[in-house]
């Protein structure tokens, strides 16, 4: 029997995508009896890279997530404006998601973590599966407590999450009690394939060349701090698309065939803020961390405080990101120890196995 399964995942932020289509990878590589249909707006790119075959992809947004400004900026009012609009019109998204999976002969979902679905898959009678670090409630909680416009809000979302079936709960966790089954299971985190070695010649990296992996989906320095930056002209700088820089010893990935993951574990550092995914990449491979601020974000301070725990970090003031103030920095992260603390990155496989199970449990 051929079995459909519906992963929704997020855009907000590319750690959801990582970790989903590392467990989409999984499956597809244990079972060819499986369609598996990604329900996002994600870029393309991210697919491409992460599944490494052709994955069908429904381009549809079911959840708000938060609205950026930039990388470190949200809309909060924006944010809540867009919300309240698909609380509007979540009966007829619920309606849409149906026929989606009446149509395709979906068999079961799985969610990281949009919670619309939810409700749909109890309607439809098939079973839903949730995976995430957190859920949306607990991050718009903590807004209502200075904004009151929030709560009706936040109690709807809940609902949404009381009719997930089976919640997979990753480590670096906040409050997912909305979800009433949950399993903690380990790290979902792709894998190092070459040595640093081989990484850094590929990467033209002289043997006594610092090199620093900026990572940010957004990130805009103006020419003086980018001046600033190529004034330090014994480091070179790497980065991904859709970054653009003009400074002489920045270098873009996008010219290099080589996994992200495997990038990361052949940098002196990496630049960025604590998001899921970059912080699990950079714990598998033990890179040390220059961090700065995100704004208000609950996630943050749990992030912060395992990095902290496994890793080298020194954080670096969001002021100093933008001006290109980042020599001080670097030169603290070179003068401490390299810290790597190994981590359960076993998630993966634990995570496909359980969809598996859901799957065929629902048609034993």
């Amino acid at each position: 029997m051929r079995y459909t399964l519906a992963y929704y995942i997020t855009p907000h932020g590319f750690g959801h995508a990582v970790r989903s289509l590392e467990v989409i990878r999984q499956l597809m590589a244990s079972h060819e009896n499986l369609d598996i249909l990604v329900v996002s707006d994600l870029p393309q790119f991210l697919l491409d890279e992460n599944v490494g075959r052709p994955l069908s992809q429904r381009r549809k947004r079911v959840d708000v997530g938060l609205v950026q400004k930039d990388s470190l900026q949200f809309d909060l009012e924006a944010t809540r404006t867009s919300l309240a609009d698909l609380y509007g019109r979540r009966h007829s998204v619920v309606e849409e998601e149906i026929r989606f999976f009446r149509e395709k002969g979906v068999h079961a979902i799985v969610c990281d973590i949009p919670f619309l679905p939810f409700e749909a898959a109890a309607l439809y009678g098939i079973p839903a599966l949730g995976m995430s670090n957190f859920t949306w409630d607990w991050i718009y909680q903590a807004y209502a407590r200075w904004d009151a416009r929030w709560d009706a809000l936040v109690e709807w979302i809940r609902e949404s999450y009381e009719k997930c079936g089976h919640f997979l709960q990753l480590p670096m966790h906040g409050d997912c009690s909305a979800c009433p089954r949950r399993q903690d299971v380990p790290l979902v985190a792709r894998k190092v394939r070459r040595s640093r070695q081989e990484t850094r010649r590929t990467l033209g990296c002289e043997a006594d060349q610092k090199a620093y992996l900026i990572a940010f989906a957004d990130l805009r320095l103006n020419d003086a701090a980018q001046r600033r930056l190529e004034a330090m002209s014994d480091t070179l700088f790497f980065y991904k698309k859709p970054l653009s820089f003009e400074f002489s010893n920045g270098r873009c990935l996008d010219a290099f065939s080589l996994p992200y993951t495997d990038v990361v574990a052949a940098m002196d550092g990496v630049i960025t803020k604590p998001g899921y995914g970059i912080v699990s990449d950079c714990l598998v491979a033990g890179a040390p961390m220059i961090y700065t601020d995100r704004g208000f974000f609950p996630e943050y301070e749990i992030l912060v405080q395992e990095m902290n725990r496994h890793l080298s970090t020194v954080y670096l003031p969001s002021a100093d990101l933008y001006s290109g103030a980042w020599e001080t920095a670097l030169k603290n992260l070179e003068a401490l120890p390299v810290r790597h603390v190994r981590v359960d990155d076993a998630g993966a496989a634990v995570c496909a196995e359980v969809i598996w199970k859901a799957l065929g449990g629902a048609h034993a």
